[in-house]
């Protein structure tokens, strides 16, 4: 037998005149052989040269028992006909079979196993992910099938559009902008199963942009002063009248909602200073914070007395100015100007 299995190796080779047979994992597959007589069955031997082993000689099966009726099977089908059969083949069955009469080569079958695609590794872990601005990221998707696949990256932002952003394993992004949070999706194809895929969804979290409308007519009123924060996460928001916090009172409310900004929840703030005794002179300042930190926006209120210069009585004009402004409204008017 040793002589044997010394011949057999010695004659491994493929060649152009291997059958090739392609299958899915669990199919079974059929290596028929034809001889000249019945008088050569006992001869003939069925090989499994990638692996070195010898299968069957003439009727007889060289396996576990467990497995010989349960994963290979010798089937004579005529009098120069033998098939060996394997049921429900697995990746380990894939190569180069034979069979042989003596050190004669009758046939030979190139088994190819396809296996669908399938994830081996990915980063993240998790399907959610978030990062805070500027800093970077690795993203990967690693699969495994035969034929081997190709990857491919999706990237999809909030309004569903989508765009090819990179082919092959990793991706990696060295600084993060808020404008890359969406999805990310690879998807792994090898042409011949179904494409399968993974989608992580990135967050980039950015600390709070204040900005506080500049301009305001001050003949409306109460008078109302705007202020615009966007950031991720939201931010905890405050108002300020010289440095001290305003809260909701009889001269002053404060509302504050949700609204989208180029495509970005963010929150509007207004803060409402109704008429009083006393004219509510000062700098406002609209303060936002999250865990990335805390910025602000302010606008000066001031009155400014200034003669009219074309009457002799006294006349005057109120002006709401801001700081280092030296623009000044027609007459009678009364406006809140911007820098």
């Amino acid at each position: 037998m040793i002589i044997r299995l010394i011949i057999f190796l010695s004659l491994i080779q493929f060649s152009s005149t291997d059958q090739i047979l392609r299958a899915n994992i669990g199919q079974d597959v059929t290596f028929s052989c034809f001889f000249e007589n019945e008088s050569q069955i006992d001869q003939l031997s069925f090989m499994h040269q990638t692996t070195g082993d010898i299968l069957s000689v003439g009727l007889e099966l060289f396996l576990d028992e467990s497995l010989t009726t349960n994963h290979m099977k010798l089937i004579r089908l005529s009098s120069n006909r033998l098939d060996l059969k394997i049921f429900q083949v697995n990746q380990n069955d894939s190569g180069l079979y034979t069979c042989m009469f003596n050190d004669e080569k009758l046939s030979s079958y190139l088994l190819e196993i396809f296996i669908p695609p399938r994830f081996i590794s990915f980063f993240p872990l998790e399907a959610s992910v978030s990062y805070p601005e500027g800093s970077s990221i690795n993203l990967s998707c690693h699969a495994y099938a035969f034929p081997s696949v190709n990857i491919t990256w999706i990237y999809r932002n909030k309004d569903k559009q989508l765009k090819t952003i990179h082919n092959g394993e990793d991706i990696y992004i060295s600084s993060l902008e808020s404008t890359d949070s969406g999805s990310y999706e690879c998807i792994a194809s090898n042409g011949y199963h179904a494409t399968i895929s993974r989608s992580f969804y990135v967050t980039v979290q950015y600390p709070p942009r204040v900005k506080i409308d500049k301009f305001i007519d001050f003949n409306i009123r109460p008078i109302q002063i705007k202020c615009e924060i966007c950031s991720i996460p939201l931010s905890r928001i405050e108002w300020f009248r010289n440095g001290i916090n305003i809260i909701n009172e009889q001269y002053f409310i404060i509302k504050t909602n949700a609204i989208i900004v180029d495509d970005k929840n963010c929150l509007s703030s207004i803060l409402i200073i109704h008429d009083s005794p006393h004219e509510k002179y000062g700098r406002y300042e609209c303060q936002a914070e999250n865990f990335l930190g805390h910025y602000s926006d302010h606008i000066d209120y001031h009155s400014k007395i200034i003669p009219h210069p074309k009457s002799g009585n006294e006349q005057f004009a109120l002006l709401i100015l801001l700081n280092n402004t030296n623009e000044i409204s027609s007459k009678y008017s009364s406006f809140l100007f911007f820098k």
